[in-house]
């Protein structure tokens, strides 16, 4: 008599379900609101790169943890075609060659930085980084 009782419970409940589901509007999107409306035609790695580089400028933290790899594995990459590796370069060499805050921010060893919260990477300081890069 329990188990029928049981049984009938959960058929009821899954009946309930069922009709909660189904007045449930179709019109409704189960994507968060915050998420950005991109193009279907954007590809993955170009909306990470675009939100890797938003966080870096907020927040030096982000720019350590996150930008600074990849651009420490591009200027990696450029330097050994000229046969030379960031951890060999030194600071002799890394600051002539990457400039001053490229350098700073790739060089192998580097801390993360005291002020966490601290502005991150510019604009205009990227697109230099960048420019840099590419002449390499």
């Amino acid at each position: 008599m329990k188990l029928a009782l049981e049984i009938t419970l959960i058929a009821v409940a899954a009946v309930g379900a069922a009709i909660c589901v189904a007045l449930v509007p179709a019109g409704l999107s189960r994507r968060p609101r915050h998420a950005p409306r991109r193009a279907p035609s954007t590809p993955e790695q170009l909306v990470e790169l675009e939100r890797l580089v938003g966080s870096a400028s907020t927040s030096a933290l982000q720019l350590h943890a996150h930008l600074r790899p990849l651009l420490a594995e591009i200027a990696a990459t450029r330097l050994a075609v000229r046969g030379v590796t960031l951890e060999r370069l030194g600071d002799e060499a890394g600051e002539p060659l990457l400039g001053d805050r490229l350098w700073e921010l790739v060089r192998p060893g580097r801390p993360f930085p005291e002020g966490r919260r601290g502005p991150g990477l510019s604009t205009g300081e990227l697109a230099s980084m960048l420019d840099t890069l590419e002449r390499l």
